[in-house]
């Protein structure tokens, strides 16, 4: 689909609103014309017509002028709701294509948000949609009144003199020329500003990222250059859009003024022969000064058209990208147990690297588990299979024997209960974030999960308690404190299976046994896994998988696999000798 089309598609829902922007830009433009047609009449009769007497012609002036204020006052009340048409018509194309993004969004896969910067996902639903409605506000019915306005123009200046035309008729392929040349010059000048201004930006969100980095090497100086070479080039392309504008609009002016001394020229001679009127004279004046007005804002108008061109391409492209597999939408949706089986699993994030290589595993409810290895080993991979963020190339993931592809995901993934190292929570109060702004749910079932993973006693020290007001993704929470809000949250919606990737890395002594008091609570009749590198964590846990270079090394206990003298073995040998 071409960006034309994409646009038209959302039009299309509005199509009465800009059907009556079309009607209200007719009549404006028959109003924007009438006035010089008066002047006409009130100049060649009241002015310099000498057969009717002062009196007359007085009056007929005065009676001239209340017309064309009444006029103007109609103009501006039909160009008030003109603009009124046409920006509510751009605000609710914008509100329903904003609604349409961000539904695609959410239903991406989680790969997709792994590999592009949040900014840009951003970008494409509230800067390029917002360039959008910009579009649709001032350009479009802009434009149906600036081709209604030239072509009452031209009618009106051949019925006023054909001969005048005539010399000014020529004029036309030096416009159309001058557009064509504009056209052609600002979409390359513009380009590079687009170009220039994504360089910036990319710039700016690296380094700000890593402003850490650049303050401990003493980077700075070395910063500031690089900048400054970014900077100036996107200043050098605004600078070549600005001269291609600076020579547009006088070269309007320019062919304006030629137009109008030829004008003057020739029509001193059709007034001496009396041929022309002096009225049609100042009428055929101010016609052409109308003709030129829509010219001169050209520059601007295509502007708004190049950007919304661009940003409707962003939002396609967008839009393109397929949604998430979500599992059969007709299959079960409650987990009974809790038993997880992988059998034969492969899998890779590129297609071409195997993360994952033949992987068996079976974890059962009620027991506890642990997988260890290290960085880059696939351990945290293991867990975004099990609730569907990813989807293995071969094998397949069982959850109580029924392949996980077979539930409706959107709901089962409610009962698999991730806990990363940082929880992120959502702006609102604690309770909210338990129970998910859902005020169905009562404050004494939140209490009661807050109990079960001894978390009530923490939450309840807080400046208000379950109804602390959280900000900022709740940095204003210690990391075992978010932790603990997130075991309460999966204990509420009855989770059967708990990861926790790393969860009690970066916990005091006290929240780590919080934690892990829970856990120990929770595997009775729910299948937990952790993920570990501080192997002190591990020692008193069901099994432990030992991952290395994607494939399941060893299992076993934590001291049947000291006996082994493997892998687990030399782990724990060089964590705690350097300790």
């Amino acid at each position: 689909m071409s960006p034309e089309k994409f646009l038209l598609r959302y039009a299309k829902k509005y199509w009465y609103l800009f059907l009556a922007g079309t009607v209200l830009s007719l009549i404006l433009t028959v109003l924007e014309v009438l006035p010089p047609r008066l002047m006409k009449t009130a100049i060649d009769k009241f002015l310099v017509e000498s057969t009717l007497s002062s009196f007359e012609r007085l009056n007929g002036i005065v009676i001239t002028a209340f017309i064309i204020l009444g006029i103007r006052v109609l103009s501006f009340l039909v160009g008030f709701a003109s603009s009124y048409v046409t920006g509510y018509a751009g605000s609710k194309i914008v509100l329903l294509m904003r609604k349409d993004v961000f539904s695609h969004v959410i239903s991406l896969p989680y790969s997709f948000f792994t590999g592009i910067p949040s900014g840009v996902v951003t970008t494409r639903i509230v800067n390029d949609t917002q360039n959008i409605q910009e579009f649709f506000s001032s350009v479009v019915t802009s434009v149906i009144m600036d081709v209604l306005l030239l072509g009452a123009v031209v009618v009106s200046l051949i019925q006023l003199s054909r001969e005048l035309f005539g010399h000014v008729y020529y004029l036309l392929p030096l416009i159309v020329i001058s557009i064509l040349l504009f056209r052609y010059f600002d979409r390359r000048a513009y380009r590079k500003v687009r170009t220039n201004l994504a360089r910036l930006n990319a710039f700016l969100a690296e380094h700000i990222a890593g402003i850490s980095v650049i303050k401990i090497l003493n980077l700075e100086k070395h910063k500031e250059k690089e900048f400054s070479t970014v900077a100036t080039e996107y200043y050098r392309s605004l600078m070549e859009q600005l001269y291609v504008f600076g020579v547009f609009r006088p070269l309007m002016d320019f062919l304006y003024f030629l137009g109008v001394s030829l004008v003057l020229w020739y029509g001193a001679r059709y007034i001496a022969n009396k041929t022309l009127g002096f009225g049609s004279l100042y009428a055929f004046v101010s016609y052409l000064d109308m003709f030129f007005r829509p010219l001169r804002d050209l520059s601007e108008k295509y502007d708004i058209i190049q950007n919304s061109m661009a940003s409707s391409e962003k939002i396609l492209n967008l839009l393109k990208e397929e949604p998430e597999v979500i599992g059969n939408p007709n299959g079960p949706n409650k987990i009974s147990k809790g038993r997880v089986r992988f059998e034969n699993v492969w899998f890779s994030y590129d297609g071409k690297n195997w993360v994952l290589k033949d992987i068996n595993l079976d974890f059962q409810p009620g027991k506890l588990y642990a997988i260890v290895g290290e960085t880059g080993g696939g351990k945290s991979t293991l867990m975004s299979l099990i609730n569907g963020l990813y989807i293995p190339q071969k094998g397949n993931i069982f959850i109580d024997e029924i392949p996980l592809l077979e539930y409706n995901l959107k709901l089962v993934r409610k009962q698999i209960a991730a806990v990363p190292q940082d929880v992120l929570l959502f702006s609102g109060t604690i309770l909210d974030n338990i129970r998910l702004f859902d005020e169905s749910i009562p404050e004494e079932r939140v209490l009661e999960a807050l109990k079960r993973v001894h978390a009530l006693d923490i939450i309840e020290r807080l400046p208000g308690g379950v109804y602390y007001e959280i900000v900022e993704r709740g940095t204003t929470l210690s990391a075992g404190e978010r932790q603990l809000i997130a075991l309460a949250r999966a204990v509420l919606f009855d989770a059967k299976i708990f990861i926790l990737d790393e969860a009690t890395s970066n916990v005091d002594v006290i929240t780590e046994t919080k934690i892990q008091e829970a856990l120990e609570e929770l595997s009775k009749d729910r299948t937990v896994i952790m993920i570990a590198h501080r192997l002190s964590t591990v020692k008193d846990v069901d099994e432990i998988v030992v991952v290395h270079n994607g494939r399941i090394v060893e299992k076993g206990n934590h001291y049947e696999l000291l006996e082994k003298r493997g892998f687990y073995y030399n782990l724990y040998k060089i964590q705690f000798e350097n300790a």
